[in-house]
């Protein structure tokens, strides 16, 4: 159990948060768009949960421009040029 902790810890929603506002885009429109609770994205950004492959997978189907390593990791910008 403890692995999965430190796991955890290095996912963190606040780049989910960081890249929405970098997209001028609130968690209630990306999760209307999606068709998701805003609570499953509030979650996530509050170190929670874990956004499913599939969630992920929408967002970068809907929002060609966030960039999702940054999203994942952490890494590069938040927005694809």
């Amino acid at each position: 159990m403890a692995g999965r902790r430190e796991k955890k810890n290095t996912i963190q929603g606040k780049w989910l948060k960081e890249a929405l506002a970098a997209q001028e885009m609130t968690v209630y429109r990306l999760a209307k768009e999606l068709g998701y609770s805003r609570e499953k994205f509030y979650r996530h950004i509050g170190n929670k949960t874990y956004l499913s492959s599939e969630s992920l997978a929408e967002i970068a189907t809907k929002f060609p421009t966030m960039n999702m390593r940054y999203v994942l990791t952490g890494e590069g910008k938040p927005i694809i040029s």
